[in-house]
């Protein structure tokens, strides 16, 4: 009788050891537990595929001595070079920049014409001349009175060699072009410059 109880009992503890042996697995669960993320966490940046692309400028920039000159490109609506005398007895040749500001932007070389006593009395002569308004053969170029035609809202920009005032020009109206077709391919983008020459 008492063996018997013995025998019971080992067979129970037999039975409850090889219950806590083995895992119980329920269907469908999947061994999910708590403590366990069902989205991996991923501390690696993402990989970032090459872009192949032609870069326009947005900004034309030029510097000058240590003066500076940055101009939008959207924001050009007129640019060209003009010469023209002063009353002051000077030949400027410039590049104009307009833009949606309510300045002009001026980059100009001035050119003295003759002596002091020279353009004082040409410029008694001119004056003369535009009074009775002469005609373009005897004046080649506007005339501007200094400062009220040359100076009103200006921001301007002085250099030292009649030929950056071209260079510049050519290399704004390059970025110009470039900006404003810059969706088509290169051998293209010339041809949105409708040109025509004139020769007086």
């Amino acid at each position: 009788m008492f063996s018997k109880a013995i025998n019971r009992r080992i067979t129970s503890i037999a039975v409850l050891a090889s219950v806590l042996a083995f895992p119980v697995f329920s269907f469908g669960q999947e061994n999910e537990s708590p403590n366990q993320k069902n989205v991996e966490e991923v501390t690696e940046p993402a990989p970032v595929a090459a872009v192949k692309a032609n870069i326009v400028p947005l900004i034309w920039r030029a510097t000058i001595d240590e003066a500076v000159i940055a101009v939008p490109l959207r924001s050009v609506e007129y640019y060209g070079v003009q010469i023209y005398d002063t009353d002051s007895q000077t030949r400027v040749r410039e590049l104009t920049i307009c833009t949606e500001s309510q300045s002009l932007i001026r980059i100009y070389y001035i050119e003295p014409l003759g002596s002091a006593s020279e353009r004082l009395a040409d410029k008694a002569k001119r004056l003369q001349q535009i009074a009775r308004s002469a005609g373009k053969e005897d004046w080649p170029y506007p005339f501007k009175q200094y400062p009220t035609t040359t100076h009103a809202h200006m921001v301007e920009y002085r250099v030292a060699k009649e030929e950056t005032v071209g260079q510049l020009y050519d290399h704004l109206e390059a970025a110009i072009v470039n900006y404003h077709a810059r969706d088509l391919i290169e051998g293209q983008r010339s041809q949105i410059v409708s040109e025509v020459k004139v020769a007086n």
